[in-house]
Formats: C-alpha cells, sequence, structure tokens
C-alpha cells in the first residue's frame, strides 16, 4: 500500500479508537414509551437501556430529541435505529382546550426533591468561605427559642429586605493529595451545611443588621452562618446521565449527615471537584477493597497481622452514584444503587473500566 493510502486508512481508523460504545439495551424494550408524570430521565433510561449512563448517546446530536429536558408527561418516544445505532424521535403530545391552558413541567434528570436541594441550594462549603460569611450574633432578650416573627442579629450589615438561609456547619472532610502526587497538590476542607431557618433584613447600621425569622426548621444558634437566599431565577437543573473518563476515580469521603453506613438515595461527598473535571451528572460504579487473606497453604484466614505477609483479594462491587453537584474540590452525589449498605471510604470508578 501507498504511504498515502496508509496515512488515509489510518486516519479513518482513528475515530474509532475513540467512539463511545453501542448503549447496551435492556431485553424486551418498548418501540414506544409515554412519558408518565413523576418520571425522570434517570427513570426512563432505565427503561431502554442496561447502562443509563449512556443515556445521551440516544438523542446527542440527535435531531429527533435536540434536548432532553424538554421532554413532558404524554410525550411519546418512539425506539428507532439509525445507521444500526439506537435512536429516540419524539413525537410531542399536545392538548388543546378552549377552557383552560396546562402548564406543563418537564421532566427532569433525578427527582425534584434531590434536584432542588442538592443542586439549587447550597450544602457544602470551603473552610475559608465560611470565615467570611456573615454569622448569627443571637437575640436582644438572648432568647434560646425563636418562632416565626422574632428577630435575630447578623454581625456584618446586609442590603435592606434581602433575604438569607440560616445553615449550621456539621461534618469536616478533608482533603490532602500533597503525599501522593507532588505535581499537583492539593490540601482542601470542606463543611456540610445543614439549613435551619429563613430571615428577611428589616433595619442595618454600620456593623450589624437586624433579620426577622420568616420560617424555621429547628432553633437558631449563635454563629449559624447567613447565605443569600434563592429568590430569583431559576436554578440550572439541565443536566443528564453520563459517563466520565475511564481514567477517573473518586473516593467517597463520607455521608452529607454523617452517617456511618450508605444506602441508597443517600447523599455522599467525593474528594473530586470540577477543577478535577467532575461534571453534574457523571455516573460511577462503587468497589469496596476485597478481603486481605493471610497464612500458609492449608492454614488461610482473614485475622489481620500487620507484621504477616497477606494476599489481597479483589475489589467488590456495592453500587452506583450520579454527581449531582461539583464544588471546587469536592462534590455532592447521590447513590442510585446499592447493593449492600457500606461505609465512607468506597473508590467511586467510570463504569467504562
Amino acid at each position: 500500500m501507498k504511504p498515502l493510502g496508509i496515512i488515509l486508512s489510518f486516519m479513518l481508523f482513528i475515530p474509532s479508537l475513540f467512539a463511545a460504545p453501542t448503549p447496551l439495551l435492556r431485553n424486551n424494550v418498548p418501540d414506544v414509551y409515554i412519558v408518565k408524570k413523576g418520571d425522570t430521565l434517570w427513570d426512563i433510561s432505565g427503561v431502554f437501556l442496561e447502562n443509563p449512563w449512556s443515556w445521551p448517546q440516544l438523542w446527542e446530536k440527535n435531531s429527533f430529541i435536540k434536548n432532553p429536558h424538554l421532554i413532558y408527561p404524554g410525550d411519546r418516544l418512539h425506539l428507532i435505529w439509525v445507521n444500526g445505532q439506537p435512536k429516540l424521535s419524539l413525537k410531542k403530545h399536545v392538548k388543546l382546550s378552549p377552557k383552560a391552558r396546562v402548564i406543563r413541567d418537564p421532566i427532569t434528570t433525578l427527582p425534584g426533591y434531590l434536584m432542588l436541594e442538592y443542586v439549587a441550594e447550597n450544602k457544602l462549603i470551603s473552610h475559608e468561605s465560611a470565615k467570611t460569611q456573615p454569622q448569627v450574633l443571637g437575640s436582644s432578650d438572648e432568647r434560646g427559642y425563636l418562632s416565626v416573627g422574632d428577630i435575630v442579629w447578623a454581625d456584618q450589615p446586609l442590603a435592606p429586605t434581602t433575604q438569607w438561609r440560616v445553615y449550621r456547619i456539621e461534618e469536616t472532610f478533608t482533603r490532602n493529595d500533597s503525599a501522593t502526587d507532588k505535581s499537583s497538590e492539593v490540601d482542601a476542607k470542606v463543611m456540610t451545611l445543614k439549613e435551619i431557618a429563613d430571615l428577611t433584613v428589616t433595619a442595618v447600621d454600620d456593623k450589624t443588621s437586624q433579620l426577622r425569622v420568616d420560617t424555621y426548621r429547628q432553633e437558631i444558634s449563635q454563629n449559624d452562618i447567613l447565605l443569600p437566599l434563592l429568590v430569583s431565577g431559576e436554578p440550572n437543573l439541565s443536566f443528564s446521565p453520563s459517563t466520565p473518563p475511564e481514567s477517573m476515580t473518586a473516593n467517597v469521603i463520607g455521608q452529607l449527615e454523617g452517617r456511618s453506613y450508605i444506602s441508597s438515595f443517600d447523599v455522599v461527598v467525593l474528594d473530586r471537584g470540577h477543577l478535577d473535571g467532575v461534571e453534574s451528572g457523571f455516573v460511577f460504579d462503587l468497589y469496596k477493597q476485597g478481603a486481605k487473606v493471610q497464612g500458609k497453604k492449608g492454614s488461610y484466614h482473614y485475622k489481620d497481622n500487620p507484621l504477616a505477609s497477606s494476599t489481597q483479594l479483589g475489589d467488590v462491587s456495592v453500587g452506583k452514584l450520579m454527581v449531582l453537584r461539583p464544588y471546587e474540590y469536592f462534590s455532592l452525589a447521590v447513590v442510585m444503587q446499592s447493593l449492600e449498605p457500606f461505609k465512607p471510604g468506597v473508590i467511586a470508578v467510570s463504569p467504562t473500566r
């Protein structure tokens, strides 16, 4: 073969090296699926695919479904084949009524309580940022219990009539990569936030602010921190299940509420964030370290003697998770499937491995 032919053949071969694998269709997949109220993008992905994280391959660069977040209850999804690849064709369901106009909400990737609670609102805060936020000074009459309409004071002047949410710092997580990778040292600390109450600024002076309690979930305490309450504009909730790069890994370093064991639909903290390339919607497989076996042939046992040689057995699959919201060095993720309760410390790897 001439050199030019070899070069052209190689150029044609290159895309196949990086092409995404074909989505794995489930057995008895329906030809048509009618979207129901309460469906999520993850639910619908599971109707068609064994690997829901491959969902974007059914619609990405697909003229049939330009935006999967504009799918509504009643719409019909038709499974078709284009050049040997499965695709979904969308037929919109429009119900006309001379009496009323019905406004439908498009489906979201996950249930609304997860999307709004953990994607739209702040749940993690860096150690540095926490030190600069307004904090609760207390109440003028030293009351320990406050109800709706009562007044509290903050230690910074805040814009009049603005609304703020009171949070309490609960768990603290750290990340230190310097011991393993000197070329990209990271030494960071992040804290989890628990929602306490919503307040509105009623008066301001040079050093403090007076705020009225609008709603509360539990008792407000001195030193609780304040963050602006999201009151206008729609949060960006448009992400879909997707596959992270094969080389990407992370560690589950804790559960958001500090519980010792983690199971399905728990929200966890990962030690990788958007500066590491993590994006909302990334799906990871979860593995815990396999057992160590010690002893000689004929007398193997699981007892852990750090001075004795041991054989490390293979890792054990414990579930899957999806990233909800990446922060700078950390991320929040939700466990989509738990094969068994597991402790923090499991590793998250790309499902393409």
